[in-house]
């Protein structure tokens, strides 16, 4: 982390997040925004710079990002404070104990993974957060018709997802959106030559 990045964590995630551990149990409601608008869910939003683009684009719509990296997190909460975004909040910590733990089932309209860690050894593979026990936790926190969208640049990884969401019978493919803004670990993928696999999944049952 910069020396600005750790200041932000220190003293901006107690205004704009929270740091999540098991005992805090649900996330607090201060966190979740107007009850009225949706909700989307950003695993994984590395520097946050498209995530903060998009919130400020959208601003009828709560935003929670969740990530485990400090230095990310920082980045985005200084985001965050210079651009008056007020309809995005924070969680650092692991995305599954959140998920999990955090959120109430039916709530959340929208899940983004936009290039998740693809460990790319295979011995490494099962740390992928995209599993089958993932997408069913997915599946219970969606609301109905609540949508998925993954991007990645690893074409095993994307064979992997392709192959998981094909064998379950409670999510239908979609076209993917276009994004006016490329991540950080896209604009990587790109220039080491990588295609880019976008993946949009649409929950139609329980």
């Amino acid at each position: 982390m910069t020396s600005s990045q750790k200041s932000a964590l220190e003293n901006l995630l107690p205004k704009y997040g929270v740091k999540y551990s098991l005992d805090l149990g649900l996330l607090p409601s201060s966190l979740l925004g107007n009850p009225e608008l949706p909700l989307i869910i950003d695993i994984g939003f590395g520097d946050g710079e498209l995530l903060v683009a998009t919130a400020e684009e959208q601003k009828e719509i709560n935003f929670i990002g969740i990530e485990v990296y400090d230095a990310g997190i920082g980045h985005c909460l200084k985001l965050i404070d210079e651009k008056k975004v007020n309809n995005l909040k924070l969680v650092s910590g692991d995305a599954v104990d959140v998920m999990k733990f955090g959120i109430v089932e039916k709530s959340i309209n929208e899940i983004n993974l936009f290039f998740p860690d693809p460990w790319p050894k295979k011995r490494h593979h099962k740390r992928r957060i995209i599993n089958n026990g993932f997408i069913a936790l997915m599946s219970e926190k969606l609301v109905n018709s609540g949508t998925v969208n993954i991007s990645t640049d690893w074409e095993d990884y994307a064979d992997q997802i392709s192959d998981l969401f094909s064998k379950r019978g409670e999510f239908l493919e979609k076209s993917s959106a276009s994004r006016d803004i490329s991540t950080k670990f896209e604009r990587r993928g790109i220039s080491l030559g990588h295609d880019i696999f976008n993946f949009t999944y649409e929950l139609i049952s329980q």
